[in-house]
């Protein structure tokens, strides 16, 4: 698969992509899968709350450089149910949770997935409480 047809799925699911070495308002480029669980949270709910009014992309498999990074083998890799499952025991404001969803990619034979955090009326998304995790973030 091209980044053309990436761009093109992009264009699919409503967002003009293209593969800018920043960061954007709406989406944003991780090389790996989050290690650290509050960090993962932080970025979801930062999308979450984008003030674009657009569906958000974390983008897990590309460096800040633009460059492709697989992330089949990657130990911690998760699913739209493992997301789904982790946003369900965190305490939001009026119980309203972000809605995401993860997709698989192909590009030039490496894998990379985007988390689509999905627009929403009832933003802001805010924790109740608190939460952490020890583990140190490696996905920049």
């Amino acid at each position: 698969m091209s980044k053309q047809f990436v761009n093109e799925w992009f264009e699919k699911n409503n967002c003009k992509f293209n593969w800018k070495k920043t960061e954007g308002g709406f989406w944003d480029y991780k090389k790996s899968w989050h290690e650290n669980k509050a960090d993962l949270l932080h970025d979801i709910i930062c999308m979450a709350n984008n003030i674009e009014n657009k569906d958000a992309y974390i983008i897990i498999g590309v460096k800040n450089s633009g460059e492709i990074n697989d992330i089949s083998n990657d130990s911690n890799r998760r699913n739209t149910a493992h997301l789904i499952d982790f946003l369900r025991t965190k305490k939001f404001v009026g119980q309203f949770r972000p809605i995401v969803r993860v997709e698989s990619l192909t590009i030039e034979d490496k894998i990379i997935d985007v988390i689509i955090v999905e627009n929403s009326t009832n933003t802001p998304y805010v924790l109740e409480e608190d939460f952490s995790d020890s583990k140190k973030n490696s996905s920049d």
